[in-house]
C-alpha cells in the first residue's frame, strides 16, 4: 500500500520534469540563433530584448510606455553578451544622453518561438523561451 508520502513525491517528480514541445529538437545557442537566424528576441512580459546580427540591440517597451534602450552588443563568453547604449523611457521623462553598459547572461529554454508585432517599430519578431540574467548595469561617462 502507497503511503500519502510516496504518492506527493512521485507527483512532484512529475510536476518537476521538463516539458518540451517538440521532443528532439536541438537547443542551439543563443549566437547560434542570432547567426542562422539573424536575430534573436525574447520578453520578461514587460519588455522586448533584440539582438540583430549587425551587431545591435533593441530593447523597447510591449505596450504604449516603458524603458527602452537602442545600442549595440558584442558577445563576451558562455553565452554572456555586453550591450552598450542609450536608455530612455518610451512617453515618459528620460534623462539626456543616458548611456550605459549592461552585461547579461542568455540560454534557450527551448526552440518554441511566438510570433510578436512591434508597435514602436514596424517589424514582425519571433520571440524565444529564454532563461536571463542582467548581471551588471553601469553608467559610461
Amino acid at each position: 500500500m502507497l503511503n500519502i508520502f510516496t504518492v506527493g513525491l512521485t507527483i512532484l517528480g512529475l510536476l518537476t520534469l521538463p516539458a518540451e514541445a517538440n521532443p528532439g529538437t536541438e537547443i542551439s545557442s543563443p549566437l547560434q540563433v542570432i547567426q542562422d537566424e539573424s536575430q534573436l528576441a525574447f520578453t520578461d512580459n514587460s519588455s522586448v530584448f533584440q539582438f540583430l546580427d549587425d551587431g545591435s540591440f533593441f530593447m523597447e517597451p510591449l505596450g504604449m510606455s516603458g524603458r527602452a534602450i537602442e545600442g549595440t552588443w558584442i558577445y563576451l563568453d558562455s553565452n554572456r553578451f555586453e550591450i552598450t547604449g542609450l536608455w530612455g523611457w518610451n512617453n515618459g521623462i528620460s534623462l539626456i544622453n543616458d548611456k550605459r553598459k549592461m552585461t547579461i547572461y542568455l540560454n534557450l529554454r527551448s526552440m518554441d518561438t511566438v510570433n510578436s508585432q512591434s508597435i514602436w517599430r514596424s517589424s514582425d519578431t519571433r520571440l524565444y523561451d529564454v532563461y536571463f540574467v542582467i548581471e551588471e548595469v553601469t553608467k559610461v561617462i
